[in-house]
């Protein structure tokens, strides 16, 4: 048999899937369909990361069912063997994960592996029901492999440590695995028998020896015996089987309960299987379709665009952490991780929800921002006093992970509190979070480099340290969003200084941000005076970030002679992918899946484009198009929008980008009220 492919390559992950109410919210699961990615060599679809209680914790990661066939002496993995696969939810409304793959033996004998996955709403568990079918009668052994990642923030870290053990009882027989703190406990169920035909705990990449993994027992040995193991600790995996004889078609049951302690972990998971997975499936199904009745769903009346409205505005309630803040993407590029909260995104987040009147979730959003803003005496590795700012990005427990300076993410919670409250007309949001948005805006009006504009600050991008446009458009915005509620709550002479101050920069805004006779043209720019260079650097190239500019902060008017310059640049073929109309963050980008500048697209890109062609009179009809027909192209076999599309439209990888989903909603919600959703406020007469 073939070694097992490798698979160092980003993770996609084409459905994610958790509860809207109950403490199934704790738990979210995702699943990738790597037949989806024509540059991955497999066609195989699996479950793969699954947190609980934080999403930035994963308590295991791929979950392979393994067909082993003694006849024909084949174990065929669902990942490395599978010849066709797919991954969908049942619908746009409840994302039960539905998880189909087929297999071809050697002597041609065909099999399927259909799997469809719920959260419990009642408990803190998780429930798979497998289907196996083959072509021919006969004995066969089922078996299920996962790895276990409970420690640290991610699996690859090389300090994490956790235990596993394989316990018996008179009732059933159980795999626990925990870090001391987090607990997860697995069952199976077939014809009312919750045995295991063999159990292993093993260390995953070992390959002989005592400690050898139970992937090397069940897959690179082959043959259909698995040593029984009943315990470990360090970086494991665990596997068990079951043994069925002379069938063509089996069912079974297994499920994953988490919990603080063990015994709770395990009556969860047996809680699971007591219920049935129909039983769960059903109440799962009306928690979510439950949620989305207090929410806009089906507002155009065209099925496609609003099957795929729905199915973002669910990837967007599937990614809310349970502290309230809703994670960027529940997948891997390269070496790190998108399970983290970005202020920055959770703002856009916010925006797309308070468009679809999930008025709920975006107060949660926003009180998750008070909570987490910086409001002591802090000083950043760069010597910035940081108080009234938000670091780069989070772990879900609302500790720092990233801590550059962003003024999107300074401006920009101000922004989502003042649409907040406006959207909502609720007092208590304009009381309850002043002091936050004051703070972040006494930091803001302190941040001016002394010829007047916004002092230096990292780009949206992450990548470039300077006077970037998108940023100090976003600072502007927010002083003028302060200005709004400072003057409800009758501090005047504070608001008189946010508007002059956002004027100010915005009359210098031009002077920093825009380039003429660049190689590409005249165009506004990634960042003015940027620390590093590049190829083509920051300061001469155009950047799709600048369209942020209009919309949604409102410095730069979609007509304006800058703007429209830009937007005509995204015909260039250095920026817009060669056979889908979707452009890039900037021509020349690197983050790609090859670290070199891939012929590609960012689908929220192109939402900020369209939005500045539409309303620029340059093409009326862009948004109408990108939401009835260019995303189509762009998204998984769940109809998710990525992060990343290759030249032909197909998903690149980082799929589930939630910044990519509320982009989709705001466009369809900018479609019907003929205006772009959420424009901060302009320059005012009473400044």
């Amino acid at each position: 048999m073939e070694p097992p492919i490798d698979f160092q390559v980003p993770s996609d992950k084409d459905a994610i899937a958790s509860t809207p109410a109950g403490d199934g919210q704790h738990v979210l699961v995702s699943a990738n369909c790597y037949a989806a990615n024509p540059r991955i060599d497999a066609e195989g679809a699996i479950i793969e990361e699954t947190s609980a209680f934080r999403s930035d914790i994963e308590l295991f990661y791929d979950y392979h069912t393994l067909l082993w066939d003694p006849e024909r002496e084949q174990t065929l993995d669902n990942r490395d063997d599978a010849v066709a696969s797919d991954v969908d939810w049942a619908s746009s409304r409840v994302p039960e994960i539905h998880l189909d793959n087929e297999f071809v033996f050697a002597d041609g004998m065909g099999a399927t592996l259909s799997q469809r996955v719920v959260e419990s709403v009642d408990r803190c568990s998780m429930t798979i029901h497998s289907e196996a079918t083959f072509e021919e009668a006969g004995d066969r052994t089922l078996y299920t492999l996962l790895n276990f990642g409970i420690n640290g923030h991610s699996h690859e870290d090389p300090n994490a440590v956790h235990e596993a053990q394989a316990r018996c009882t008179p009732d059933h027989d159980v795999i626990v695995a925990d870090d001391d703190d987090r607990f997860l406990a697995i069952v199976q169920e077939h014809d009312g028998q919750r045995r295991f035909d063999g159990y292993r705990i093993g260390h995953a990449g070992e390959s002989t020896g005592r400690e050898r993994s139970a992937w090397a027992e069940i897959y690179e040995d082959n043959n259909g015996w698995l040593t029984n193991s009943t315990a470990g600790a360090g970086d494991l995996d665990g596997g068990f089987g079951l043994f069925v004889e002379d069938i063509e078609r089996v069912e079974w049951t297994t499920a994953i309960g988490f919990a603080h302690d063990a015994e709770s972990a395990i009556d969860h998971a047996v809680a699971a299987l007591d219920a049935g997975y129909e039983t769960d499936r059903a109440a799962f199904a009306d928690a979510w379709e439950s949620w989305h009745a207090g929410v806009t769903t089906a507002p155009t009346g065209e099925d496609a665009v609003d099957d795929r409205y729905e199915r973002s505005l669910t990837a967007i309630r599937a990614a809310r952490d349970s502290s309230g803040g809703m994670v960027a993407g529940a997948f891997k590029p390269k070496n790190m991780t998108y399970r983290f909260i970005w202020p920055r995104d959770q703002v856009i987040m916010i925006q797309a929800l308070l468009a679809a009147g999930a008025d709920r979730e975006a107060r949660d959003a926003v009180a998750w921002l008070d909570d987490v803003q910086i409001t002591g005496d802090v000083v950043d590795d760069r010597g910035i006093e940081r108080h009234g700012t938000w670091w780069q990005n989070y772990y879900t427990d609302g500790s720092s992970h990233w801590t550059a300076l962003q003024l999107d993410q300074v401006g920009g919670p101000i922004y989502a509190h003042w649409l907040t409250w406006r959207e909502t007309g609720d007092d208590g949001v304009l009381d309850v979070h002043y002091d936050m948005s004051r703070r972040a805006a006494e930091f803001l009006l302190e941040w001016d480099n002394g010829w007047g504009f916004p002092d230096a600050h990292q780009d949206p991008w992450e990548e470039t340290w300077g006077h970037s446009t998108e940023g100090s458009a976003a600072a502007i915005a927010g002083l003028r969003c302060m200005a709004e509620l400072a003057e409800a709550r009758g501090e005047d002479e504070f608001a008189v200084r946010c508007r002059k101050r956002a004027d100010v920069w915005a009359d210098n805004f031009e002077t920093y941000c825009y380039r003429t006779g660049t190689p590409y043209g005249d165009h506004f720019v990634t960042a003015d005076k940027p620390e590093h260079g590049g190829d083509p650097a920051p300061d001469a190239r155009p950047d799709a970030a600048a369209f942020m500019a209009y919309w949604p902060w409102n410095v730069v008017a979609a007509d304006a002679d800058t703007m429209r310059s830009t937007v005509e640049l995204t015909e260039d073929p250095a920026w817009v992918a060669e056979e889908t109309p979707c452009i890039g963050r900037y021509p020349g980008d690197r983050y790609t899946p090859t670290g070199g500048p891939d012929d590609g697209g960012w689908p929220l890109c192109e939402a900020y484009a369209d939005v500045v062609r539409w309303q620029s009179g340059l093409d009326p009809d862009a948004v109408t198009t990108h939401v009835r027909e260019h995303a189509g192209e762009w998204t998984t076999t769940a109809d998710l929008l990525p992060e990343r599309v290759a030249s032909d439209g197909t998903v690149d990888w980082n799929s589930n980008l939630q910044w990519s989903q509320a982009t989709y909603v705001l466009l369809v919600e900018s479609h019907l009220r003929g205006e772009p959703y959420g424009l901060a406020p302009g320059r005012s007469d009473n400044s």
